[in-house]
């Protein structure tokens, strides 16, 4: 499976530290390393609310979610392809990453994508890491492996929380049985 605009699910062994029951987007990978997001780790702070700190009106709802442990002041915004700004990078045929001066300003005057989610901060592996840690090689060990899963629109941009990692690690599951009998 290509992993890029794909799903990586921490599997329910992971527990007591910042990767217990995260659902991350892979948003590039190639021979340097990896880069992803995690979707399901909202912050305190609407979108309103973090526009406002930064003297942007943005009357948009949703939160702004926490991308993952590094570049924590990095702005990261996740979309629907049919927008486009001065930095965005195309994932696949559903969804593109932007991270540009501009996003928040024309976020402010409404002018935004179908379906989004913005983010602080991000993941990242160093060269060969992804892939060793979803296949449990060493340091890595396997029962802690990545479970791995396709992504689509809903289950990215409707489902949160807790209820994002279910329902992804069940698709997960799902994928896995069904690549067994074919």
């Amino acid at each position: 499976m290509n992993i890029i605009g794909n799903l990586l699910i921490a599997p329910p062994s992971v527990k007591g530290n910042f990767w217990q029951k995260t659902v991350i987007i892979v948003t590039e990978h190639h021979a340097q390393g990896s880069v992803g997001l995690v979707l399901n780790r909202r912050s305190e702070l609407t979108v309103k609310q973090f526009g406002e700190q930064l003297g942007f009106t943005i009357n948009q709802p949703g939160h702004l979610y926490v991308g993952g442990p590094i570049n924590n002041q990095s702005l990261s915004f996740l979309h629907t392809n049919e927008w486009i700004s001065k930095n965005t990078m195309r994932i696949n045929d559903r969804f593109s990453v932007s991270s540009a001066e501009d996003i928040l300003p024309r976020m402010a005057m409404g002018d935004t994508p179908i379906k989004w989610r913005l983010f602080l901060g991000m993941c990242g592996w160093g060269q060969g890491q992804l892939v060793s840690e979803m296949k449990g090689i060493k340091p890595w060990r396997h029962e802690n492996s990545w479970c791995t899963s396709t992504s689509d629109l809903d289950i990215v941009f409707e489902s949160d929380g807790k209820d994002q990692w279910a329902n992804t690690l069940d698709r997960s599951g799902q994928e896995f049985a069904q690549n067994l009998l074919v």
